[in-house]
């Protein structure tokens, strides 16, 4: 019986490495890696207004707009609007990590009563 589990312990011991598993580790670390240089070159859309509380939409996509918003390269339709400000609204290409820096005209007192 002794020499049974003896044999059981050997062939148990023979089939395990320490090898695959420090291998697997360093594979996924590399991947990793991989991810993180992903994430930061995202193309992105950030638009910074004068006033700082314009209303900020991109016309031909559903998502609403949130500063940084990341997006599939392509153009987009940019509206900035105000109460009292002329409205803003332009196409831009997005090809990369984009901020927009717009400051909106005010409407002239004269104007803005008709």
């Amino acid at each position: 019986m002794k020499k049974l589990s003896a044999l059981v312990a050997i062939v148990m011991l023979s089939g395990c490495s320490s090898n695959p598993k420090v291998e697997q580790q360093t594979a996924s670390a590399e991947q990793s890696v991989v991810t993180t240089e992903e994430v930061n070159s995202a193309i992105s859309l950030t638009v910074i207004t004068s006033p700082d509380d314009a209303r900020i939409r991109i016309m031909n996509i559903k998502p609403k707009y949130q500063a940084g918003i990341e997006l599939d390269e392509g153009k987009y339709d940019i509206e900035i609007t105000k109460d009292g400000y002329l409205t803003y609204r332009k196409w831009v290409t997005v090809d990369k990590k984009t901020i927009l820096t717009i400051e909106l005209d005010q409407i002239e007192a004269s104007q803005s009563a008709l």
